[in-house]
C-alpha cells in the first residue's frame, strides 16, 4: 500500500499527488486528510494524504517522514471536488484543495488554542450579530407554501435537485429559505446558506441568528482570524450545523449536507478572483451531487445563464410572483436627463424628495460612482489626468482634495494645468456619491445624509452601523453605490432615486444591459416593502433601452426575452462558453509577443472565430502592469480547456510574465 501525497508547495513539475511508502509504524493511524513531513529532494516538506494506492509508477518510492496533525483536514469527497476544481477552472490542485483547509491554515486554528477535538470556550462571534431569542413563524401565501413543499419533499428524499426561486423584491423568499433550512436540520441533515456580502445583508443573517440560535456558525471577512478560527471548529466538531455566509463558505467541512442556498444568485461577489477562479453556483452544484443535496438559487433577478438553465429543465422554478401580503411593487418614473442641464438632480427627483422629507420618510439615492467627479479634462488639448500605474482616468475627492486611482489606491494633488499644454482650462467632470451628498445638503441644509460607498466602510463592522443607523431612522436619506441595492427593508424607504441609470450601460461588456437591469430592478425593490406606498424615480441619457424600460416595467421576462436573442445571435453565454486569458508584465513589448505566440498556438488547435485577440485589455495597464487579452469561445468548455492547457505547455514564460486563465468569467474587464 502506497500514500498519495500532494505537495504542500508544488512547483510546475509536481502539481499532481507523488507516491511515498507507508513505514509500518504509521500504517494504523494513517488517513486521508491528514499533513505529513515528506521527503523531496534533499530537503523535507510538508503534504497531505489525499488517496491510496496498490501500485505505484516508480520503481524506488520514499516513506512518509511523520504524521504532523493527526485529525484529518478534508474528506475523500473534498478530495473529489478539489480535482475538479483544479480540472475545471485551470489551477494547481493544491490551490483547489486548500480551500477547504481552516481559515488561514491549520496554524491558525493551533495559535487560537482549537485543537480539532476539544469544543473551545471562546465567545460565540453569533453575539455579534443577533441575540438568542426565537424568531416567530410568519404564515405563508400559497406561492410560498407550494415553493417550501416542493423543496422539503426533494430534502426529505434525499434527492439531488436544482431549484431557482424566481420571486420579485419582498415577495418573502427570506422565510421560505428559513424553513428550507428547518427541514434539512429536522431531516438529521446540514445546510449552506450563502449571501453576496454579510455586511450588505445584516438583516437576513439576524433573522437566521436568531431563529437557529446556537446552531448557526458564521463565515465571512469582517470576523478576525480568531473567530474564523473558532467558526471553522464549531463546524467541524459538529457544534454548528448551519453554515451563514459569503463565497467561501461553501467550503465548510459539514458532514451529511442537505441544502446549500444561494440568494441572489446573479451576484458577482459569487465568482472568486483568485485561482481557482471558480463560479460558486457551479461548485455548489458538485458539493450538492456528491452528498445527494437540494440547491436553491433564489432571485428576483437570476443570471441570463441561470434562468436559461430553467427554461430548459435543469432547474425546477419555483415563482413567487406577488409581494407579502400583495404589497404593490412601486411604479416607476423614466426621467430623460438630455433635457435637464441645471442640476444633477432633476427637478422631478428634487420635488419627490422634498415631499418624502416633509413627510418624515426616508429616501435613498443611487449612483454607482464613488468619489465626487469621475474625471478631469483639459479643455484646450483633451488630456485627461490619468494613474500612472493604471492608465485610467483619476477621480476627485472633494473631502480631501486629491485625485484618486480607484483600482490602486494612488492619491495625487489635483492639478491647476495641462501637463501636456500647460492651459489653466482644467474641467471637471462626471459625478459621484460625493457630489450627489453636496447637491442635496445644498438644498436641504437640515436633511441628515448618510453616504454608502466603498470609501465610508472601511473598517469591520462599519457596513452595519451603518445600516443599522438607517433603519433606525437616523437619517432622512441614503447615498449610496451598489451596496445599497443588497438586501436592504426599511420600512420607512418610500422613494428611490437612480441618479444616472446608463454607467453600468455603457461598459464595454457583452452583460452591461443585464447589470443594468439587475440593478435597477434590486434598487427599485427597496422601496414601499411595507406598509407605506413607495416611488422610484430613474435619470437617465437612454430613456428607451429595453434594460431601462423593462426595469421600469419589474418585468424580468420581457427583458430576458430581448437579451436572450442578443445573447444567441453573437454566440455569448448561454450558448458558448468562454475563456479569458489575460497576460501581463512590466514590459509591453514582451507581453505583447507572448500573447501573439500563445493565439498562434491556440489557432492551431481551434476552429475560425474561437481565439478571439490577443488585444490591449479594456485596462490596458493596471498597478505597473500592461496587459494584453485572449479570449476562447466554443460550445464544449472542455475542448477550448484542453486546447488551451497543450498550447500553455508549449509556451516559455519568462519569470516576470503572468498569465490568468479566466474560465466562464463574470467580467471581461
Amino acid at each position: 500500500m502506497y500514500a498519495e501525497i500532494l505537495l504542500d508547495k508544488p512547483t510546475r513539475n509536481f502539481t499532481q499527488p507523488l507516491h511515498y511508502s507507508i513505514p509500518a509504524e504509521l500504517s494504523a493511524e494513517l488517513k486521508i486528510g491528514q499533513q505529513v513531513l515528506v521527503p523531496f529532494g534533499r530537503r523535507l516538506t510538508f503534504g497531505y494524504v489525499v488517496g491510496f494506492s496498490e501500485t505505484t509508477p516508480v520503481i524506488l518510492t520514499k516513506p512518509i517522514n511523520k504524521i504532523t496533525w493527526d485529525e484529518p483536514l478534508f474528506t475523500e469527497k473534498e478530495v473529489i471536488l478539489a480535482k475538479w476544481l483544479a480540472d475545471y477552472y485551470d489551477s494547481f490542485l493544491i490551490t483547489a484543495l486548500k480551500l477547504t483547509l481552516p481559515p488561514g491554515g491549520i496554524k491558525d486554528v493551533a495559535r487560537a488554542g482549537l485543537p480539532l477535538k476539544r469544543k473551545s470556550k471562546i465567545k460565540d462571534a453569533l453575539a455579534d450579530f443577533a441575540s438568542s431569542e426565537q424568531a416567530a413563524w410568519l404564515k405563508l401565501n400559497n406561492e410560498q407554501s407550494s415553493a417550501l413543499e416542493k423543496i422539503e419533499a426533494a430534502i426529505e428524499a434525499g434527492e439531488n435537485k436544482k431549484f431557482l426561486l424566481f420571486g420579485v423584491t419582498g415577495s418573502g423568499k427570506t422565510e421560505v429559505y428559513l424553513r428550507a433550512s428547518q427541514k434539512a436540520l429536522d431531516s438529521g441533515r446540514t445546510a449552506i446558506i450563502l449571501v453576496p456580502e454579510i455586511g450588505l445583508t445584516s438583516q437576513l443573517v439576524t433573522r437566521f441568528c436568531q431563529h437557529f440560535s446556537g446552531r448557526v456558525a458564521l463565515l465571512h471577512s469582517d470576523l478576525t482570524p480568531k473567530q474564523r478560527a473558532h467558526q471553522w471548529q464549531r463546524i467541524a466538531t459538529d457544534q454548528a450545523k448551519l453554515i451563514l455566509g459569503a463565497r467561501s463558505a461553501i467550503f465548510a467541512p459539514l458532514k451529511d449536507l442537505g441544502l446549500i442556498i444561494i440568494d441572489e444568485e446573479y451576484e458577482q461577489t459569487y465568482k472568486s478572483e483568485k485561482n481557482p477562479r471558480y463560479h460558486v453556483r457551479e461548485v455548489a452544484a458538485k458539493l450538492a451531487e456528491l452528498n445527494k443535496a437540494v440547491v436553491v438559487l433564489g432571485s428576483a433577478t437570476p443570471s441570463i445563464e441561470t434562468y436559461y438553465a430553467a427554461e430548459k429543465g435543469e432547474y425546477e422554478k419555483l415563482n413567487l410572483p406577488d409581494r407579502i401580503d400583495s404589497r404593490p411593487l412601486p411604479p416607476v418614473t423614466i426621467v430623460d436627463m438630455r433635457h435637464e442641464k441645471e442640476r444633477v438632480l432633476s427637478p422631478l427627483l428634487r420635488e419627490e424628495l422634498k415631499a418624502t422629507f416633509e413627510r418624515h420618510e426616508q429616501a435613498i439615492l443611487f449612483i454607482n460612482r464613488r468619489g465626487f467627479f469621475t474625471f478631469i479634462m483639459c479643455r484646450d488639448c483633451g488630456q485627461t489626468v490619468e494613474c500612472e500605474r493604471c492608465g485610467v482616468p483619476l477621480v476627485y475627492y472633494q473631502d480631501e482634495k486629491i485625485l484618486r486611482c480607484n483600482h490602486c489606491g494612488r492619491g495625487v494633488p489635483a492639478p491647476t494645468s495641462c501637463s501636456r499644454c500647460n492651459a489653466v482650462a482644467i474641467n471637471y467632470f462626471g459625478l459621484g456619491t460625493q457630489r450627489i451628498e453636496q447637491e442635496v445638503a445644498e438644498l436641504w441644509p437640515a436633511v441628515r445624509i448618510l453616504r454608502y460607498d466603498r470609501d465610508s466602510v472601511t473598517k469591520r463592522g462599519d457596513h452595519t452601523a451603518l445600516l443599522d443607523t438607517f433603519a433606525a431612522g437616523k437619517a432622512d436619506v441614503l447615498i449610496g453605490t451598489q451596496m445599497v441595492t443588497k438586501g436592504m427593508d426599511v420600512a420607512n424607504v418610500t422613494l428611490v432615486g437612480v441618479v444616472a441609470a446608463d454607467t453600468a450601460l455603457n461598459l464595454p461588456e457583452f452583460r452591461a444591459a443585464e447589470r443594468t437591469f439587475q440593478l435597477l430592478t434590486q434598487v427599485a425593490g427597496r422601496a414601499g416593502r411595507h406598509h407605506l406606498p413607495g416611488k422610484v424615480i430613474i435619470q437617465t441619457y437612454n430613456p428607451n433601452h429595453y434594460a431601462i424600460q423593462t426595469a421600469a416595467q419589474h418585468d424580468y421576462e420581457a427583458f430576458y426575452r430581448q437579451e436572450i436573442k442578443h445573447r444567441e445571435e453573437l454566440a455569448y453565454p448561454p450558448f458558448t462558453h468562454l475563456i479569458n486569458i489575460v497576460l501581463s508584465g512590466i514590459v509591453s513589448s514582451q507581453v505583447d509577443n507572448i500573447a501573439n505566440s500563445l493565439a498562434q498556438f491556440l489557432n492551431k488547435r481551434l476552429a475560425p472565430g474561437q481565439v478571439l485577440g490577443p488585444v490591449p485589455a479594456t485596462f490596458a495597464k493596471l498597478r505597473g502592469s500592461y496587459r494584453f487579452q485572449i479570449m476562447l469561445k466554443g460550445r464544449k468548455v472542455e475542448t477550448i480547456r484542453q486546447a488551451l492547457k497543450e498550447s500553455l505547455m508549449r509556451l516559455v514564460l519568462p519569470m516576470t510574465l503572468k498569465v490568468t486563465v479566466d474560465v466562464d468569467p463574470i467580467s471581461l474587464l
